[in-house]
């Protein structure tokens, strides 16, 4: 929990606006609750899972996009190098709507989560609030094996 805190004081501290990203950390909150995070670029609703509990997933998050439009694959990659796409369906169900590739983005502890199916790190928070801003993009899901 220090290091959520250590983490959101360097972000508050330092503006994360330029990334589209709005921290609600109210100071009459208590010290071990996660602050809200929520996306200045619009879009929350394509996230569908919370930030406090955003790691809560076999691995990884997963979305779609169109096999052919290379401007969006250059977006993509541009938010994070950690992302693949490939064909397949997914949670995302990229199957549903011929010419999608299915798209994930890992959760890894300690890489990208603050702990196992806690909340991710802010700057991957920010990712997603990048990728749900893509309109290409209607919803970010966790990965949940079946």
């Amino acid at each position: 929990m220090r290091r959520l805190m250590v983490v959101v004081i360097l972000v508050v501290g330092c503006g994360d606006q330029r990334r589209g990203l709005r921290i609600d950390a109210s100071i009459d909150a208590p010290t071990d609750a996660v602050p809200q995070l929520t996306c200045t670029t619009g879009h929350d609703d394509k996230i569908k899972f919370d930030y406090a509990t955003s790691c809560g997933n076999d691995g990884s998050v997963e979305f779609c996009i169109p096999d052919n439009d290379p401007s969006v694959m250059t977006a993509v990659a541009a938010i994070s190098s950690t992302i693949t796409c490939a064909a397949g369906g997914g949670r995302a169900n990229c199957l549903a709507s011929p010419g999608l590739l299915l798209c994930t983005y890992p959760t890894q502890y300690p890489e990208q989560c603050l702990s196992y199916y806690g909340a991710m790190m802010v700057d991957v928070w920010s990712d997603m609030c990048e990728i749900a801003a893509l309109p290409q993009v209607t919803e970010i899901v966790r990965t949940i094996l079946e």
